[in-house]
Protein backbone atom coordinates (compact mmCIF):
# COMPACT_ATOMS: atom_id res chain seq x y z
CA UNK A 1 0.00 0.00 0.00
CA UNK A 2 3.02 2.22 0.92
CA UNK A 3 4.74 1.32 -2.48
CA UNK A 4 1.43 2.41 -4.50
CA UNK A 5 1.33 5.53 -2.57
CA UNK A 6 4.82 6.66 -2.46
CA UNK A 7 6.56 4.27 -5.65
CA UNK A 8 10.12 5.03 -5.54
CA UNK A 9 10.13 7.10 -2.75
CA UNK A 10 9.52 4.22 -0.07
CA UNK A 11 11.35 1.17 0.89
CA UNK A 12 10.64 -2.21 -0.49
CA UNK A 13 9.22 -5.07 2.38
CA UNK A 14 12.24 -6.97 2.31
CA UNK A 15 14.44 -3.64 3.48
CA UNK A 16 11.24 -2.83 5.78
CA UNK A 17 12.49 -5.85 7.49
CA UNK A 18 15.85 -5.92 7.46
CA UNK A 19 16.23 -1.96 9.00
CA UNK A 20 13.28 -3.34 11.61
CA UNK A 21 15.44 -6.43 12.81
CA UNK A 22 18.45 -3.61 12.78
CA UNK A 23 16.75 -1.66 15.25
CA UNK A 24 15.54 -4.28 17.36
CA UNK A 25 18.67 -5.82 17.71
CA UNK A 26 20.04 -2.43 19.50
CA UNK A 27 20.90 -0.06 16.52
CA UNK A 28 20.67 3.41 17.79
CA UNK A 29 21.11 5.16 13.89
CA UNK A 30 20.13 5.13 10.26
CA UNK A 31 23.34 6.59 9.14
CA UNK A 32 25.73 3.76 7.34
CA UNK A 33 28.13 1.97 9.17
CA UNK A 34 31.98 3.47 8.66
CA UNK A 35 33.78 1.35 6.11
CA UNK A 36 36.63 -0.63 7.02
CA UNK A 37 40.34 -0.08 5.41
CA UNK A 38 42.16 2.88 4.09
CA UNK A 39 40.56 5.59 2.55
CA UNK A 40 41.43 6.24 -1.14
CA UNK A 41 44.39 8.61 -1.56
CA UNK A 42 45.13 7.94 -5.22
CA UNK A 43 42.31 10.62 -6.02
CA UNK A 44 43.49 13.43 -4.06
CA UNK A 45 44.18 16.87 -5.44
CA UNK A 46 48.16 16.71 -5.43
CA UNK A 47 47.83 13.54 -7.46
CA UNK A 48 45.56 14.93 -10.12
CA UNK A 49 47.79 17.94 -10.47
CA UNK A 50 50.79 15.68 -11.33
CA UNK A 51 49.20 13.91 -13.63
CA UNK A 52 47.86 16.65 -15.55
CA UNK A 53 51.82 18.29 -14.98
CA UNK A 54 53.07 14.78 -16.72
CA UNK A 55 50.42 14.82 -19.58
CA UNK A 56 50.94 18.40 -20.39
CA UNK A 57 54.78 17.52 -20.72
CA UNK A 58 54.01 14.59 -23.12
CA UNK A 59 50.64 14.01 -24.52
CA UNK A 60 51.43 11.04 -26.44
CA UNK A 61 51.60 8.94 -23.33
CA UNK A 62 49.56 6.01 -22.59
CA UNK A 63 47.53 5.49 -19.16
CA UNK A 64 50.22 2.97 -18.03
CA UNK A 65 52.99 5.40 -18.46
CA UNK A 66 51.58 7.87 -16.71
CA UNK A 67 50.30 6.05 -13.59
CA UNK A 68 54.12 4.38 -12.92
CA UNK A 69 55.57 8.16 -13.37
CA UNK A 70 53.09 9.27 -10.83
CA UNK A 71 53.01 5.98 -8.96
CA UNK A 72 49.38 5.76 -8.84
CA UNK A 73 47.36 2.68 -10.15
CA UNK A 74 46.04 2.65 -13.78
CA UNK A 75 43.00 2.56 -12.58
CA UNK A 76 43.01 5.39 -10.68
CA UNK A 77 44.96 7.17 -12.95
CA UNK A 78 42.09 6.35 -16.15
CA UNK A 79 39.11 7.27 -13.23
CA UNK A 80 41.53 10.91 -12.65
CA UNK A 81 41.98 11.27 -16.73
CA UNK A 82 38.06 11.21 -17.18
CA UNK A 83 36.63 12.12 -13.74
CA UNK A 84 38.33 14.89 -12.58
CA UNK A 85 40.23 16.19 -16.03
CA UNK A 86 37.51 15.64 -18.28
CA UNK A 87 39.85 14.34 -20.68
CA UNK A 88 38.59 11.17 -22.55
CA UNK A 89 41.50 9.76 -25.17
CA UNK A 90 41.00 10.17 -28.42
CA UNK A 91 43.28 9.70 -31.51
CA UNK A 92 46.74 8.81 -28.87
CA UNK A 93 45.84 11.61 -27.01
CA UNK A 94 44.39 13.00 -24.32
CA UNK A 95 42.62 16.06 -25.31
CA UNK A 96 39.58 18.37 -23.24
CA UNK A 97 35.98 17.59 -24.52
CA UNK A 98 36.23 20.95 -27.06
CA UNK A 99 35.89 19.08 -30.94
CA UNK A 100 32.53 19.78 -32.63
CA UNK A 101 30.61 17.78 -34.46
CA UNK A 102 32.40 19.49 -37.73
CA UNK A 103 35.78 18.20 -36.53
CA UNK A 104 34.79 14.61 -35.87
CA UNK A 105 33.56 14.55 -39.00
CA UNK A 106 36.35 15.89 -40.39
CA UNK A 107 38.20 13.49 -38.44
CA UNK A 108 36.29 10.37 -39.42
CA UNK A 109 36.45 11.64 -43.38
CA UNK A 110 40.02 11.93 -43.14
CA UNK A 111 40.76 8.48 -40.98
CA UNK A 112 39.14 6.68 -43.89
CA UNK A 113 40.60 8.63 -46.48
CA UNK A 114 37.58 10.64 -47.90
CA UNK A 115 37.39 12.71 -50.19
CA UNK A 116 36.58 16.53 -48.65
CA UNK A 117 35.46 19.01 -50.74
CA UNK A 118 35.91 22.54 -49.59
CA UNK A 119 32.13 24.29 -49.94
CA UNK A 120 32.25 28.33 -50.48
CA UNK A 121 30.77 30.43 -48.25
CA UNK A 122 28.45 31.34 -50.82
CA UNK A 123 27.76 29.26 -54.07
CA UNK A 124 26.56 31.15 -57.06
CA UNK A 125 24.44 28.00 -58.15
CA UNK A 126 22.13 28.03 -54.98
CA UNK A 127 21.84 31.64 -54.34
CA UNK A 128 22.88 33.87 -57.03
CA UNK A 129 21.39 37.30 -55.64
CA UNK A 130 23.42 37.03 -52.47
CA UNK A 131 26.71 35.90 -54.33
CA UNK A 132 28.12 39.74 -54.38
CA UNK A 133 26.99 40.26 -51.02
CA UNK A 134 30.02 37.83 -50.14
CA UNK A 135 32.68 39.93 -52.41
CA UNK A 136 34.42 43.22 -50.58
Amino acid sequence: MLQQAYEEDCLSRTQCHKWYQRLKSGRNSIEEDPKCGRPSTSMDDDHVDKVLAVIRQNRHMTVREVAEEVGICKLSCHLIFSDKLKMPRVAAKFVPRLLTNELLILEILTKHEAAVVPQPLCSPDLAPVDLFCSRS
